[in-house]
């Protein structure tokens, strides 16, 4: 019997699921999108119950899309956005929403950390750039919880990201990896802990975290309610996956210093991998992050944009209407409908110019109160025009990365 392997990809506004064969061979995919809410113009969060049903019913459509049997999938594993995190009780109910990375609601708890703690000494023990200009990591959001939302603190059992959280769903295990661990700035990259010196002083008990393990660990198996709620086979395997960044770094094939990978979803990221954690303080000031990588003994770079295909997502929704109607009519993708106009503008997009910043920069600027804007405008541009400036402020953006990383030693060679 012919047995199969299921990867789910939960991202800042969407889930993919898809079948794999053991070689690698892509079997069937399913896509399905959520919702990211802004109730105040510094929140950023995800209904956690929105992105589970989402979810399951796109495990689901991967399943029938594949035609094989549930008990045919041997096992499953998460990739997952970063610092995103869901407080749940012990019977595993969500507590409150999900703060995402662009949440920048933490500014004052990062002030306090800078003044108490040491931008250089966090750097040195976690990898992770601390600024107040750029409140995006899951302490300081748990920090701000305990200050102004104690009741919802003293009822919590574990703080969980998205890997640790869906693998509890799964198997009852709340269980996360080394690469998801590292984008909580609570995990020591050097000791592959959770690091005593940084929840003492945020007064966070241990026990509030996931047990953390490399990733490719089975740790536990789908259990009764969750094969009824996603169509997965009770008992198949449940392993430790990673930071999609990570995951997506491994799937490009890189297991050594020297390629980049760039990877555009709604965050866009370059990486690289490296032997050794490279520490320095132009990368701590470029904002850049340092990480345990998926597998052992590596670590991984990345510099990134906070918007990056979110960008043509806010002018699909917002702009491309008749796009929209066009790609549903012909079966087609919209985003090739919408790169194809683009096409139709020449390079340079006719003296427009796009500062793609709708979340703040990212590295090598580093500013969560940078604004986006498009530089240029006149009555003789068109859509063609604006969809090309996208394109192309994104590209500049990525080339700017580029040459920080190679700025700061980091070798790149393809």
């Amino acid at each position: 019997m012919m047995m199969y392997l299921l990867g789910l990809d939960i991202g800042t506004t969407g889930c993919k699921a898809v079948v794999f064969s053991y070689e690698g061979t892509v079997i069937s995919s399913a896509y399905g999108e959520y919702s990211l809410y802004h109730k105040k113009p510094e929140w950023s969060e995800l209904n956690p119950d929105e992105v589970w049903s989402t979810v399951k019913s796109t495990i689901k459509a991967g399943l029938k899309r594949a035609k094989v049997r549930p008990d045919q999938v041997e096992a499953v594993s998460v990739s997952v956005l970063g610092e995103a995190f869901v407080p749940v009780d012990k019977e595993g109910n969500f507590l409150r929403w999900s703060m995402t990375t662009f949440d920048a609601r933490a500014e004052e708890q990062v002030k306090w950390w800078e003044k108490n703690f040491g931008a250089k000494r966090m750097f040195e023990i976690t990898g992770q750039p601390l600024t107040s200009s750029m409140p995006i990591y899951t302490l300081q959001k748990i920090q701000w919880i305990m200050d102004n939302e104690p009741e919802i603190f003293k009822r919590t059992w574990k703080f969980l990201c998205w890997e640790d959280l869906v693998n509890l769903k799964l198997c009852g295990e709340a269980v996360t990896d080394r690469s998801v661990a590292t984008r909580t700035m609570m995990y020591d990259i050097k000791l592959k802990r959770w690091s005593d010196e940084i929840l003492d002083l945020a007064g966070i008990d241990a026990d509030l975290l996931p047990e953390v393990k490399i990733s490719g660990t089975p740790v536990g198996e789908v259990g009764i309610e969750a094969s009824k709620e996603t169509g997965l086979s009770r008992g198949t395997l449940v392993v430790t996956g990673g930071h999609d960044q990570a995951c997506g770094v491994l799937g490009s094939g890189i297991i050594e210093e020297g390629p980049a990978m760039d990877a555009t979803g709604t965050v866009e990221c370059i990486a690289v991998v490296q032997k050794e954690p490279l520490l320095t303080e132009r990368l701590r000031l470029g904002g850049f992050a340092v990480h345990c990588y998926v597998t052992e003994d590596l670590y991984y770079t990345f510099g990134f944009n906070p918007c990056g295909g979110v960008i043509l997502r806010w002018f699909r929704d917002n702009f491309a209407y008749e796009e929209v109607e066009l790609a549903r009519k012909r079966g087609e993708n919209v985003y090739d409908i919408l790169v194809k106009l683009a096409s139709n503008s020449p390079i340079g997009s006719s003296n427009l110019f796009f500062l793609p910043y709708f979340e703040g920069s990212g590295t090598p600027t580093f500013n969560r109160k940078a604004k986006g804007s498009i530089v240029g405008l006149t009555l003789a541009h068109g859509k063609s025009d604006l969809i090309r400036g996208i394109l192309e402020g994104l590209t500049y953006e990525l080339r700017s990365n580029i040459e920080a990383m190679e700025e700061n030693g980091i070798g790149i060679t393809e």
